[in-house]
């Protein structure tokens, strides 16, 4: 049983850390590549924004933001129930 926890536990820290990672780089694409910082970037950002790349960054940089929430919601589930559920063999 400890096997299959630790898989687990294994399983969702991987794919919290790709979500970070995903949501890390699309922040960083966005603003280079859909809204560059300069006059231009100004200028051509109503025209870039729509375009398929953009908009795939743009859902990556919303749910990855949902997703990286979510997890520390449970941390902090996981951190209160370890507080507050103590088993009486511990008392």
């Amino acid at each position: 049983m400890s096997i299959s926890i630790v898989s687990l536990v294994k399983n969702v820290t991987s794919i919290y850390l790709v979500w970070i990672l995903l949501h890390y780089i699309s922040s960083h694409l966005y603003v280079h590549l859909c809204v560059p910082a300069t006059i231009v970037g100004f200028l051509a950002s109503p025209f870039m924004t729509p375009l398929p790349h953009c908009i795939a960054f743009r859902w990556v940089i919303y749910n990855g933001g949902k997703m990286i929430e979510v997890m520390w919601i449970f941390i902090g589930k996981w951190a209160i129930e370890q507080l507050i559920f103590v088993k009486k063999e511990d008392i």
